[in-house]
């Protein structure tokens, strides 16, 4: 037997341990079972087989690896996983499509460990393993690099996972074409990562061009294109009203910048400040909702309080009030909904989150910890925060004033009685932020007497 072989059957053997460990019996297969050009012999099959295949297994121990991580037993699936790799390796090659699901898998249990840049490792070595074996812009990578994404955003370097999502996102562009349906799991994924990041332009750009793809497969009416076309409300919601706290001296389109390089150019023209097109597609939702024959009544109310919500906070005032006051008709007459306990309070749709207290220099302040600000008021029939009072805050007097003052800009879906809006008494809204307490250094004189 050649050195090759004699590294196969142990490695084989090795895998049967691991197996019957988990639960499973040990009727593998003898090597020789295993195709493999190494041997010196062709391959009995055109194409390798899995290794739990060639085993003889009745299921594949990497979903009982599953189910531990599921269950947060990751030093458990990282003990299995680890041996498993080296074995496969042995039998296979270091590159065998093989390598990727077990790959991703300690990636996952190294990710749940807290051990973020071994997961890294891990996700980029699946990355690898993947190129090589379907070639440098195979689509099956792009699991991978996902978890690559999220592993960096976790050791904090925003910028190289933007990097790995716009990749992915170049990968799946490559392989369908910006007008396939397979494109929208992407579209989606990197629209929701630039909303995050607050790259709103960039958002919409991605938003758009699912509705372009919608548009191209007839689907550009039907309940599917709603996710997109809410979307892109969003990002002009967002564009006129940050989720951040504004100086006057600043203007958030700046704050909101397209991404740069190869990844700037979309197939769909950019809209800045353009708010009837959300105004439309808010109303698109509406029409949808009403044709679909499978939509209920509820959704379609929803709906309409999207619509009635945006009125009230570009200030159409009489727009907003005639819309609520249908959905509140609406509720009353399916029966489903009570409408007076649905709109007894008011609900905050918008507050600008101040920013958090300047820390004082690093030799002068203690530990980080949590404060909070307790403010209570009117919220009118229009929406508005009026006749603040400071109720508590802790430490006393910190971040008062920038509270109170994202709260005059706060909008608010008015509470409703007998089916009109009404001004609510005693709304209260606590704000919890971080701040670094100034440590007491004693005076000069009194380290002099120690």
């Amino acid at each position: 037997m050649g050195g090759r072989q004699r590294a196969v059957v142990t490695a084989l053997a090795v895998i049967a341990v691991l197996f019957a460990s988990r639960g499973w019996g040990d009727d593998g297969q003898p090597a020789s079972d295993l195709p493999s050009e190494d041997l010196g012999s062709a391959p009995t099959r055109p194409s390798p087989q899995p290794i739990e295949e060639a085993l003889g297994e009745s299921g594949s121990p990497l979903e009982a690896v599953a189910v531990d991580i599921e269950n947060a037993e990751y030093a458990k699936a990282e003990e299995f996983l680890a041996p498993y790799l080296r074995a496969v390796e042995a039998a296979r090659h270091r590159y065998h499509p093989d390598l990727v699901r077990p790959l991703l898998l300690l990636g996952d249990a190294r990710f749940g460990q807290g051990n973020y840049p071994g997961a890294l490792e891990s996700y980029s070595q699946a990355v690898q393993v993947s190129r090589v074996s379907d070639g440098l812009f195979t689509p099956n990578q792009v699991e991978a690099v996902y978890k690559q994404s999220e592993a960096l955003q976790r050791l904090g370097d925003g910028e190289a996972a933007t990097r790995r999502e716009e990749y992915a996102y170049e990968v799946l562009a490559r392989a369908y074409g910006t007008e396939d349906e397979a494109m929208l799991p992407g579209v989606f994924r990197l629209a929701r990562w630039y909303k995050d990041a607050y790259n709103i332009f960039a958002a919409r750009a991605l938003y758009q061009q699912a509705l372009k793809i919608y548009g191209a497969n007839g689907k550009a009416s039907t309940p599917r294109a709603i996710p997109a076309l809410q979307g892109l409300a969003e990002t002009y919601r967002m564009e006129r009203f940050p989720p951040f706290y504004v100086d006057d001296r600043e203007s958030p389109s700046l704050l909101a910048s397209r991404p740069g390089g190869r990844f700037a150019n979309y197939d769909v023209p950019l809209q800045i400040n353009s708010f009837p097109v959300a105004e439309r597609a808010l109303q698109e939702v509406i029409r949808i909702r009403q044709k679909d024959a499978g939509t209920g009544p509820t959704p379609v109310s929803e709906a309409i309080l999207d619509l009635a919500d945006w009125h009230l906070m570009w200030e159409h005032f009489r727009k907003a009030h005639t819309l609520y006051e249908h959905v509140y008709e609406r509720f009353e007459k399916v029966g489903s909904i009570d409408a007076a306990t649905y709109f007894a309070e008011p609900v905050l749709l918008h507050f600008a989150a101040p920013k958090e207290p300047r820390p004082p220099p690093a030799g002068e302040r203690e530990e980080q910890t949590a404060g909070f600000v307790e403010v209570q008021f009117q919220v009118s029939a229009n929406g508005s925060v009026r006749n603040m009072e400071v109720v508590a805050s802790e430490p006393d007097g910190l971040m008062d004033f920038p509270v109170r003052r994202s709260l005059r800009s706060a909008r608010y879906r008015p509470a409703m009685v007998d089916g009109k809006a009404a001004p609510f008494e005693g709304e209260v809204y606590r704000h919890e932020f971080n701040y670094f307490p100034r440590s007491e250094k004693p005076s000069g004189d009194e380290e002099d007497d120690a």
